[in-house]
């Protein structure tokens, strides 16, 4: 068996090889980590701040001309996506695969807002942060399964509300902005997460092959609202395995 595991930071990339010849296997392995100055690791503060790892953010803030512009890293920037790529080689036989789990510390901030000024009035706000993670391996004809990228935290709010359009009359009364004659304030969040996820690579043959992992971060804002997200560290371990019936219990 061949393994190796990757704890990755940001920035600074040291990288060793091991070899041991114990009495059954061999196995080798490398091991990379990066400091990025310290600050390799997401940290939740009081307050509900989030420092450290690698930040995405986007920030959505009412003008003084009472419109709402929105600032920020967001979608395809590229503070939002991340990887590296490390080797392995595999041995001679049929049914090799590879088990590659890469594991994270994901952090995500949603924060939205409601306001009624002279010139602006924002009753409905929301916030999006989330993070995809993808696995590739390379020369073909090796193959990933799952091939598309499995999502490791996203968290999606919205806060509504009408009482900024009723508070000059009765929350019973009927009118063009207010059909239902009452009032409302609605608070609505959806979660989907994993942080750790085994993807598997068939189709190998004896050679050597680059493994690579990559994430992305995905932002998205209406109204008064901030949406953030947090990656690191992270870790990355595969191992070489011998499938004999894929998908079948094995008989010896």
């Amino acid at each position: 068996m061949r393994q190796f595991m990757l704890t990755h930071g940001l920035a600074l990339a040291v990288t060793l090889t091991v070899a041991s010849s114990p009495a059954f296997a061999q196995s080798s392995g490398n091991f990379t980590y990066g400091s990025n100055g310290g600050a390799t690791h997401c940290v939740l503060q009081a307050g509900g701040h989030i420092t450290g790892g690698q930040i995405c953010e986007q920030n959505c803030t009412l003008q003084p001309d009472g419109t709402v512009s929105c600032a920020g890293d967001g979608q395809g920037s590229g503070l939002c996506v991340g990887g590296f790529s490390v080797g392995i080689k595999t041995n001679s036989g049929a049914g090799n695969v590879f088990v590659m789990r890469p594991s994270a510390v994901i952090g995500l901030l949603t924060d939205v807002s409601l306001t009624k000024t002279s010139l602006a009035s924002v009753g409905t706000s929301s916030a999006l942060a989330g993070v995809d993670f993808s696995v590739d391996v390379s020369p073909a004809p090796a193959q990933v399964i799952p091939s598309y990228p499995v999502t490791y935290a996203s968290r999606f709010v919205q806060i509504s509300s009408n009482l900024f359009d009723v508070l000059g009359t009765t929350c019973t009364t009927v009118s063009a902005t207010n059909p239902t004659g009452s009032c409302f304030f609605d608070f609505h969040e959806s979660t989907v997460s994993a942080h750790s996820f085994d993807w598997i690579a068939t189709g190998l043959s004896s050679g050597q092959y680059v493994v690579s992992v990559n994430w992305s971060s995905s932002l998205g804002n209406t109204g008064i609202s901030r949406a953030l997200t947090c990656v690191g560290p992270v870790n990355f371990t595969v191992t070489q395995n011998k499938v004999f019936h894929f998908n079948r219990t094995n008989s010896f």
